[in-house]
């Protein structure tokens, strides 16, 4: 009769966990560490974002934010139109929100096509994507409506215009640099297709001879090393050392620093001129990288808090928890 309740007694427990087990995989727990982080021009709006579509949107001088839900797949970008005014969601779907008011992001389009980045133009009447099946397109924000598509880069590689508005640059494993008005081919900036993939993008100036404030386009690749090309000329200026893992996250500094990460792994500064490196201790980001109007950088971590650093000291001067 012992044998008999102990094995009963197994029998429940080992069912009370196949259970247990099942409920956690039907509800799997919420995601903190955050992907994504968008950070208006001004400063005004700050908004940070999980894989599973849980967004923070803080407005400034307020350290509580309010939360935004857009669970149509995994997120894959979050970008402020330069008035700040809306904020652009890509996941699955594409999403546009207003963070002036408490109403859910409308739906731009909700056709599961899996977009990559979403870019605004100058004027914020434009959004540059980039779909699961590479395609570069330019919507129309308030209809949806494709005014241009480009095809094909491929969805890890982001896409941006240039900071004229005048032309679309592609990572992925051919980079590319198109017309933005016509989407005819203006250059390759790789001879050949690459086998490792480039995936983001910024641009800034290498205060070389001849080169202009934002003349030169940053792309990070998968072998761990940040590229730069002149815009004009479409020239290779320099490579950084490789280091271990992707390069997932860069921005460039007003000093001309290229700052760098793969997700998790340490923050680095890469100088292009004369191509000396820092790396920037305690800091992990686990999102893309954004510069704030004071010079800082600006990042999301792994416990769901975004963080602030002053480059130049390398400390962290502001932290804000998201959840």
């Amino acid at each position: 009769p012992a044998d008999s309740t102990l094995i009963a007694f197994s029998g429940s427990a080992i069912v009370l966990l196949a259970w247990a087990l099942f409920v956690r995989s039907w509800n799997p727990p919420e995601e903190r560490r955050i992907v994504r982080v968008a950070l208006g021009r001004t400063g005004k709006w700050l908004a940070a974002g999980t894989s599973q579509g849980q967004i923070a949107v803080w407005s400034k001088g307020r350290p509580t934010p309010r939360h935004v839900s857009f669970r149509r797949g995994p997120l894959n970008d979050l970008q402020f139109s330069r008035d700040e005014r809306v904020l652009a969601v890509a996941s699955q779907d594409l999403g546009l929100y207003d963070p002036e008011k408490s109403a859910p992001p409308r739906l731009l389009r909700s056709d599961g096509r899996n977009y990559g980045t979403a870019c605004f133009s100058e004027n914020g009447e434009t959004l540059l994507v980039i779909t699961g099946t590479g395609t570069i397109e330019i919507l129309e924000v308030h209809s949806g409506v494709t005014q241009l598509e480009i095809c094909c880069s491929t969805i890890y590689g982001e896409v941006a215009f240039t900071p004229d508005g005048r032309g679309i640059v592609n990572a992925g494993h051919r980079p590319t640099f198109w017309n933005a008005r016509s989407g005819q081919l203006v250059a390759r900036l790789t001879k050949k297709r690459e086998f490792y993939t480039f995936g983001p993008i910024a641009f800034g100036g290498s205060r070389q001879v001849g080169d202009p404030p934002h003349g030169v386009v940053f792309l990070g690749s998968q072998d761990g090393r940040v590229y730069a090309w002149n815009l004009a000329t479409r020239r290779l200026l320099a490579v950084s050392p490789p280091r271990p893992g992707y390069v997932e996250a860069i921005t460039v500094t007003s000093a001309g620093w290229v700052a760098y990460a793969g997700s998790g792994n340490l923050l680095r500064l890469w100088d292009p001129r004369t191509g000396e490196e820092r790396s920037v201790d305690g800091a992990h980001p686990t999102s893309n990288l954004a510069l704030g109007p004071d010079g800082s950088i600006v990042f999301g971590t792994a416990d769901g808090a975004v963080q602030f650093w002053d480059i130049e000291a390398q400390r962290c001067i502001r932290v804000v928890q998201a959840w």
